[in-house]
C-alpha cells in the first residue's frame, strides 16, 4: 500500500512538472483575448508579448443605439521602454457602420407650397419626416510602431552674470537633439531655463531611447434615430509579436432595432 501511495505521489509530481514546463514554453500573453458585452455594445481587449515582453495592445469596440452606430480598432505599443530596436506591428481592419431609412419626428415650418394657410406666422410644429439610410465603411491597414529617439542628457549650472562663474545652483534635464543645438548656439547662450533660473551646460551625454512612434487605427460611425435600425460590424487581424506565429484575428457585430413612430403614416 505504501508503494502504491508513493506511485500516486510521484505521478502527481511529474504531472505538475509537465504542466509547469508547458506554461514556460507558451508565449507570454496578457489580456481579455475575447469579446465582452451584449447584443448592442461589445468591446475587445488583448495584449500579446514575446519572451522579452515586447509586444502590443489591441482594443476594439462596437456600439449600436438610438442615436448612433459605431466601431473602432486601436493598436498601441505595450511598453515602449523594453524595446531595443525600431519595431512596427501591423494588420488590417474592415469596419462598417450602417443605418436603415425611416421616419423621425421633426419641427416643420409651414410654407406657401405645403398648403399651410398661416405660413406667414407659422411657429413650427412637430411632424413625421423621412430620412435616408446611411453607411460608413472603413477598410485600411492599421499599425503601431516603436521609434529609437536620440536625446541629450544635460548637466547645467547657473552662472553669475558678471564673472560668468558657476554659482553652485545646478540642475539636469533631457532635451531633444534639435532643441539642445538651437539653445546652445552662440557660445554663452544658456542651455535651458527652469523656474526662472537659466542653466548653462557643463556636461552632456547623448542617449538613444525607445519611444512610442506613430500608430493608426480604424473607425466608422453613422448617426441614428430612435425609429431606425442600425448596426456595426468589424473584422480585423494583427501580426503576432513572435515570428512564425499566426496573426491574431477576430470578427463581430452589434445591432439596434428601432421603435416605429406612433401616429405616423
Amino acid at each position: 500500500m505504501r508503494f502504491k501511495n508513493l506511485t500516486i505521489t510521484l505521478t502527481l509530481m511529474c504531472l505538475s512538472i509537465v504542466a509547469l514546463a508547458g506554461l514556460v514554453l507558451l508565449p507570454i500573453t496578457n489580456g481579455i483575448c475575447d469579446w465582452t458585452g451584449g447584443a448592442s455594445s461589445k468591446s475587445y481587449s488583448e495584449s500579446q508579448l514575446d519572451d522579452d515582453e515586447q509586444g502590443w495592445n489591441l482594443s476594439a469596440s462596437l456600439n449600436a443605439s438610438a442615436s448612433y452606430a459605431s466601431g473602432s480598432v486601436s493598436p498601441s505599443i505595450h511598453t515602449a521602454g523594453v524595446f531595443t530596436s525600431e519595431t512596427t506591428y501591423s494588420g488590417y481592419a474592415n469596419l462598417r457602420a450602417w443605418r436603415s431609412s425611416g421616419q423621425k419626428w421633426d419641427i416643420v415650418y409651414c410654407s406657401y407650397g405645403n398648403g399651410c394657410e398661416n405660413y406667414h406666422n407659422c411657429p413650427g410644429h412637430q411632424q413625421a419626416v423621412a430620412f435616408e439610410s446611411a453607411e460608413d465603411p472603413e477598410s485600411k491597414v492599421i499599425y503601431t510602431t516603436v521609434d529609437m529617439v536620440t536625446v541629450v542628457h544635460v548637466w547645467g549650472e547657473e552662472r553669475h552674470w558678471i564673472t560668468k562663474k558657476g554659482t553652485g545652483v545646478k540642475a539636469e534635464t533631457t532635451v531633444g537633439i534639435d532643441e539642445f543645438s538651437s539653445v546652445t548656439v552662440g557660445g554663452e547662450t544658456y542651455t535651458w531655463e527652469e523656474n526662472g533660473v537659466k542653466y548653462y551646460a557643463y556636461r552632456s551625454e547623448s542617449r538613444t531611447n525607445p519611444d512610442s512612434g506613430p500608430s493608426d487605427g480604424a473607425s466608422a460611425q453613422v448617426k441614428n434615430y430612435p425609429s431606425a435600425n442600425c448596426g456595426a460590424e468589424v473584422t480585423f487581424n494583427f501580426e503576432h509579436p513572435i515570428g512564425g506565429q499566426g496573426d491574431i484575428s477576430t470578427t463581430n457585430s452589434v445591432s439596434y432595432t428601432g421603435v416605429p413612430l406612433q401616429g405616423s403614416n
